[in-house]
């Protein structure tokens, strides 16, 4: 499959920039800088793989203007300070050497800083505090001016580094984007009121490093095209007015994305919103001035170059999409859809910063962060290796396997290859997840595995054939809870229902709720069914990453699905579930079917069978203790690299 036309890496001027395609990585923060925010060898590879990868523009991620008052997270990139211009200048080298121009983006956060990692109260520009956050302290009015030549040095900094451009970040709501906001920004000086004042800042900025930089050097910003939510403080209107200002101000491009305060559309679209629904909010700006603009928002390959095609905006700004496949323009510029990793919207590398503050890593990449250390090399020499189980772990242990040119050999009992993915993209908004199982599938073919379907492996067969490595990822076989009359004909499986195995009837009682249970719950719901979820625990899909569990348990109860924890199972009848509540009471949850989702144990068998009777022997994904696709993917690969 390829692209109909290639618009999409045609050359393209921003400013006096001249980028190899309309290809842009946008700033995303990775927590790859020390803990001081210094350029480590580990934020280089990165940033180099992404360059690499043929994308024209790279964006580096938020770096600080002015410690410690704007500092948003620990090992944040700073550039407040010459000090770190050497590394800054380290990191622009290995992106030019791949022949991508870079830029860096001006950060201040504003009331999203945390005493706890600055040490001072944050600054905002009145005090209004997040619901999460502490009161932030109102800014003076030269204390912003004082702000204002805080980004221009940053950005002279960024200059002498070598960069070809700097971004200034008004959006997400930080510093610039609060000023932004009728919500946050109360002030009653020349930075408040309508919204040509509330812009001040902002357009004094970019007027300001024009003058320290240079009127030819490249200044663009970052900004919301509309805000949403209860402490939504622009609208569509008021941010063309921002852009035609900023434009004004000199700003040679504008980079639209959107701050959603708890409601949909999403920053950072999941997997339950589709590619490019950003982009109108892009268009809205790009109608009224005629500087470039990018457009944002969960973009793969194909609706990037419909985007271009239809003149919807300038540039395409790909972000998560390169953090699973950095090769991803190499990719579509050479026809090779089919071949591009895709990112599955599951929010997990944004976890990573926001909530689980750690470095960024990648469901589908394991190389994330370890580019260097994790680069596919040829073995030494090549070897017979059997991968038993075809689902996300042995697919991607027996690619990386035959990538380093062992002769590998996968069996799957099933008539498909997947796994656990056959099932997991079956409750809504999962259907990416057979995306990504084509993408595997489509690779083995591509790197010459021989795959045998519908084939049991048993301890005979790999003692007759003698490989040299087995890995096995043979998986979990489900958990049967004992409960009283679990074994009753109205008892069924979550991934029977799944599969379409079983009959449900209209009243569902799912006994479980990590994620297997929720989706479940949500399948049949969506079918019509009345589904009460029950768990012995506090809480529901613990084992989901933050963002996603929260979009899942919103969507559950916007479905009516009742949601009951912290009960205890006393017997399954004809009627339904007998269970005694939290409140200590006796309760029959009715229901014509109760389905069983209450977790998995891993298949161990072939395992403890091979023991000792094979040269390497490595269990993978739930046959070690089942988890999620990201281990999966990860054991598989990591599995093949020791071979």
């Amino acid at each position: 499959m390829s692209l109909r036309s290639p618009r999409l890496f045609q050359p393209f001027r921003l400013g006096q920039l001249e980028l190899r395609n309309r290809i842009v990585m946008p700033p995303m923060a990775t927590r790859f800088s020390s803990e001081d925010g210094f350029v480590t060898e580990q934020l280089k590879d990165y940033y180099a793989a992404r360059a690499r990868g043929g994308v024209g523009l790279v964006i580096v991620e938020a770096s600080c203007v002015d410690a410690p008052a704007g500092k948003g997270w620990q090992s944040q990139l700073m550039i407040d300070d010459d000090r770190f211009v050497r590394g800054l200048a380290e990191l622009v080298h290995v992106v030019k050497e791949q022949g991508a121009k870079i830029a860096i983006q001006l950060h201040h956060a504003g009331s999203e800083a945390r005493s706890s990692i600055t040490g001072v109260q944050p600054v905002a520009p009145s005090p209004i505090p997040r619901p999460d956050r502490e009161m932030p302290r109102e800014l003076t009015t030269e204390e912003v001016s004082e702000l204002v030549l805080r980004f221009a040095t940053a950005a002279q900094r960024a200059d002498s580094a070598g960069f070809d451009g700097v971004e200034i970040h008004g959006a997400h709501g930080y510093l610039v984007a609060q000023f932004l906001s009728s919500f946050f920004n109360k002030r009653s000086d020349v930075y408040g009121g309508g919204i040509e004042r509330r812009a001040r800042f902002l357009s004094e900025i970019i007027q300001r490093t024009k003058e320290l930089v240079g009127r030819e050097y490249p200044v663009w910003c970052r900004m919301n095209g509309r805000e949403f939510g209860a402490r939504a403080g622009l609208s569509t209107e008021e941010a063309q007015e921002v852009a035609r200002m900023v434009q004004n101000a000199g700003a040679d491009a504008i980079n639209v994305s959107v701050m959603a305060y708890g409601v949909s559309p999403r920053t950072a679209p999941p997997m339950a919103q589709p590619p490019g629904n950003l982009v109108r909010f892009a268009e809205a700006i790009k109608s009224v001035v005629a500087i470039p603009v990018i457009a944002v928002g969960r973009m793969d390959a194909a609706t990037a170059e419909t985007v271009i095609e239809e003149g919807r905006a300038d540039l395409i700004a790909i972000g998560r999409a390169l953090i699973a496949d950095p090769e991803l323009p190499n990719k579509a510029a050479s026809g090779k859809l089919d071949d591009i990793r895709p990112c599955i919207g599951c929010q997990t590398c944004l976890d990573c910063i926001t909530t689980w503050h750690e470095p960024v890593r990648c469901v589908v990449n394991p190389a994330v962060g370890k580019e260097r250390e994790c680069a596919v090399q040829r073995a030494d020499s090549p070897k017979k290796v059997f991968v038993v189980g075809g689902g996300p772990a042995g697919m991607e242990a027996a690619r990386v396997s035959a990538l380093r040119g062992h002769n590998v050999v996968l069996y799957d009992r099933g008539e498909t290859l997947g796994g656990q993915l056959l099932l997991a993209s079956i409750p809504p908004y999962k259907e990416v997840l057979e995306t990504f199982a084509n993408y595997q599938r489509t690779q083995l073919s591509r790197v010459g595995v021989k795959v045998e379907l519908g084939q049991e492996v048993r301890a005979a067969l790999v003692d007759e054939a003698k490989p040299d490595a087995v890995i096995l990822a043979t998986g979990m076989r489900l958990l049967v809870p004992q409960i009283p009359g679990v074994d009753r004909s109205n008892v069924v499986s979550a991934l029977d229902v799944l599969a379409g195995k079983v009959e449900v009837g209209n009243k569902v009682a799912v006994i479980g709720a990590e994620v297997v249970g929720c989706e479940t719950a949500e399948f049949l719901a969506d079918k019509g069914k009345k589904v009460t979820l029950m768990r012995r625990g506090e809480d529901m899909a613990t084992k989901l990453n933050p963002t996603s569990r929260e979009h899942l348990l919103a969507r559950l109860e916007a479905k009516g699905v009742t949601m009951l924890t912290g009960v205890q199972y006393q017997e399954i009848t004809d009627e339904g579930v007998i269970i005694t509540t939290r409140q200590a009471e006796s309760q029959t949850v009715e229901a014509d079917t109760i389905v069983l989702a209450a977790g998995s144990l891993p298949d161990t068998e072939l395992h403890e069978a091979l023991k000792g009777k094979v040269p390497e022997l490595y269990p993978v994904g739930d046959c070690v203790e089942p988890r999620n696709i990201m281990s999966a993917v990860a054991d598989g690969y990591l599995a093949a690299l020791k071979i």
